[in-house]
């Protein structure tokens, strides 16, 4: 399907390229996200001269060329959800200032809450917002004001990035956005940084892997009691988390309670250049979560030729089609996750398929660098309609 032309919306502030192919753009995003740290990055690296607002500094990462804005907030020290609320409007004067100050080309807010309604008030373009999931799938549905607000996001930016269709069509049919403004552009994967492991011999064990981060939304219990039911038939079977979130105690007790603190294991956190050899490590993925966009560990799985295994929610279908480039289960079923567990750990050859097609499909439609380039594109032309437009 031929993408949209980019939409045109009269601004009250017009900016004008300061070179014909050089940029100024401002970011405003959570500076702990290693997505937006590695957009931001990428037009740093072009020279593109990039600054990042964010609320919460990058950790134990800088990024490259960019120039970054914190804004804390006092409320930070108290509980997360109340703070956001507290802060808004103390965060968002700073915002504007740093907005006059900077005189950026364009601004690009990396989803849409919290970060991304800071826009209107702005009364800046063009402005451009990125959709990652739960901030249209569950945060507007909490109450009438988020969704409001969410909608008046929406409305009013000229361009509005999907990481997923699902994500699009509910941005549509939800909000009421013309499909003309809103775009999908997928996470993209460094398809050479994430690569197959190469031949191995055989092993003892088959490593199931989930880097996840322990959320009610990922629904780590039905994953363990799933593997708790496969291991029963197969007790060559191993499973490794890598994650962080408020229910890994929970899930380590349940770990203990099933009896399976030796065949599962909770590993630390590490740096972000380690999770390509966490793929390479493992014998299949897997993620059991009840909603989702279109999850960045799925695709560098996908692109280390990792089978995986996936609840049939959000954008994940787009990607994984049941047994052709993954095995598909329903949320919420230990025992469809036992049987996909099973299958993959009983036939290699059945492994290496799902995981060369998986990566061939990331290579033809996940590439980093092609789906980066195509948002140059479109930051060009919406910069360069605003300076056609400006009197």
């Amino acid at each position: 399907m031929d993408k949209p032309a980019l939409p045109i919306i009269p601004g009250e502030h017009l900016p004008r390229l300061k070179s014909a192919h050089t940029m100024i753009l401002l970011f405003i995003a959570d500076g702990r996200s290693l997505h937006a740290q590695r957009w931001a990055e990428y037009f740093a690296d072009k020279g593109h001269k990039v600054h990042f607002i964010t609320y919460y500094y990058p950790q134990d990462r800088k990024m490259p060329g960019v120039i970054v804005h914190g804004v804390p907030s006092w409320w930070d020290h108290f509980d997360h959800s109340f703070s956001n609320y507290l802060s808004f409007p103390l965060r968002h004067l700073k915002i504007k200032r740093l907005v006059k100050e900077i005189r950026p080309d364009l601004v690009h807010a990396h989803f849409v809450a919290k970060f991304g309604f800071h826009l209107p008030d702005l009364k800046f373009h063009p402005s451009v917002v990125t959709a990652w999931g739960d901030d249209i799938l569950h945060d507007p549905h909490r109450n009438r004001l988020i969704f409001w607000y969410t909608k008046k996001v929406l409305r009013y930016v000229d361009l509005i990035y999907a990481v997923s269709e699902n994500l699009r069509d509910h941005i549509v049919s939800d909000f009421g956005i013309p499909g003309t403004k809103v775009r999908h552009l997928p996470f993209g994967i460094d398809t050479t940084r994430f690569s197959p492991r190469g031949e191995s011999g055989d092993r003892a064990t088959i490593e199931v892997f989930s880097n996840r981060n322990f959320y009610p939304v990922y629904d780590t219990e039905t994953l363990v009691r799933g593997f708790a039911l496969a291991y029963k038939e197969n007790p060559a079977l191993r499973l490794s988390f890598k994650g962080l979130g408020p229910e890994e105690q929970k899930i380590r007790e349940l770990v203990t309670y099933l009896g399976l603190n030796g065949q599962i294991a909770f590993k630390k956190k590490s740096r972000y250049a380690d999770v390509p050899g966490d793929y390479r490590n493992a014998d299949i993925f897997i993620t059991t979560s009840l909603s989702d966009g279109t999850p960045v560990s799925v695709l560098e799985a996908m692109a280390s030729s990792l089978p995986c295994i996936a609840t049939s929610v959000g954008g994940i279908p787009e990607w994984i089609e049941h047994n052709v480039t993954g095995l598909l289960v329903q949320p919420g079923s230990p025992e469809q996750v036992a049987q996909a567990i099973l299958t993959l750990a009983q036939d290699p050859a059945l492994r290496k398929r799902l995981g060369t097609a998986a990566r061939d499909l990331i290579v033809k439609n996940g590439e980093w660098s092609s789906l980066m380039a195509q948002a140059e594109k479109d930051y060009l032309a919406l910069i360069e309609t605003y300076k056609q437009d400006r009197p």
